[in-house]
């Protein structure tokens, strides 16, 4: 797979959302008293894939990132768009639209980061992207998704979706994939199955991850998984599995890459996106597989000792350097 190459443009598909968060631990509690607010909450812009592609170009500056999305046309889309741009993120295929706005969560963290939702994305403008876009061609190196921006569209616009991957194919561009396994945005668990499996049979470089495969699947470990996908003809598997490590198989070649340990944990929130980007990052740079996976999972620790899905620029590179 010839992934080797800054230049090349990336093209991320999905859905950025509104996020909200508390600004104090729940643990905290205990400490109110009248004169303090323990309900004030911070807004961002979040979402997996978008957090991929915030991160992909933190990583690697020179790298060309288009966001592939609907949003609304209300202030909060306006400022959405300004933060792309902060983000040097390109707009070209943004799409709006005049009778929906953007999704929005609220997350809440335990003591150990792990994280809990609560969704507004009823009315969501990027649930219509491919009916809005209008079969709008464009062209790209790299087209990135996954389960969730799958999820979010009706059958249509699914086979809509999947009629575009096999245009760009076709053009020769390259697919990379994560199922990002959500059970609530799906109708039913065999119907993520179809979408899951007919993704992975488009993908030349796959992410799965241990807990979408054991909730999704059933899978136990990395050789059932790799045993699933052993018919996809995928080019390069990296399989997220926490902190027992990174499984990466690619040209029949198999190995375990470790993670460092994190000793405080504040929000796992876009660990597993953090550590896509800064992968595809590393392989863009010209680092081997082993490398790349070694430098995306320094990514991820770094996001997760923050609060929030998208750390704030300095906080990033004060730990991570660029490719």
């Amino acid at each position: 797979m010839s992934i080797v190459d800054t230049n090349q443009r990336m093209v991320i598909f999905g859905e950025c959302m509104v996020e909200l968060r508390s600004t104090q631990r729940e643990s905290s509690v205990s400490t109110r008293d009248e004169n303090t607010d323990n309900n004030l909450m911070a807004k961002s812009f979040a979402g997996d894939t978008y957090n991929t592609a915030v991160y992909l170009k933190r990583c690697l500056p020179s790298s060309s990132i288009s966001y592939l999305t609907a949003i609304g046309a209300d202030f909060l889309s306006d400022e959405l768009l300004f933060k792309m741009g902060e983000h040097e993120i390109n707009t070209d295929l943004v799409f709006r639209s005049s009778s929906r706005n953007l999704g929005l969560y609220m997350i809440r963290n335990d003591n150990e980061g792990e994280r809990t939702f609560a969704y507004w994305r009823n009315q969501s403008a990027a649930t219509q992207t491919l009916n809005i876009m209008k079969g709008a061609e464009f062209a790209c190196d790299w087209f990135y998704l996954s389960g969730i921006s799958i999820a979010i569209l009706d059958d249509e616009q699914r086979a809509t979706l999947f009629e575009l991957i096999s245009s760009l194919k076709a053009k020769g561009s390259k697919i990379a994939f994560d199922p990002n396994y959500r059970a609530r945005l799906w109708s039913s668990q065999e119907d993520a199955k179809y979408w899951t499996g007919k993704a992975y049979a488009e993908a030349d470089l796959a992410f799965p991850g241990a807990d979408d495969h054991l909730m999704l699947f059933g899978h136990t470990n990395a050789d059932e998984i790799f045993s699933y996908l052993a018919d996809k003809q995928i080019e390069e598997i990296v399989m997220k599995n926490g902190a027992v490590g990174v499984h990466i198989l690619r040209q029949q070649e198999q190995c375990i890459v470790p993670v460092e340990r994190v000793e405080q944990v504040v929000d796992t929130t876009a660990a597993g996106d953090a550590f896509n980007g800064g992968y595809m990052a590393a392989r863009l740079a010209g680092r081997k597989p082993v490398e790349s996976a070694s430098y995306g999972a320094k990514v991820a620790a770094t996001v997760i000792t923050y609060p929030g899905a998208i750390i704030s620029g300095d906080a990033f590179t004060n730990h991570i350097p660029s490719l």
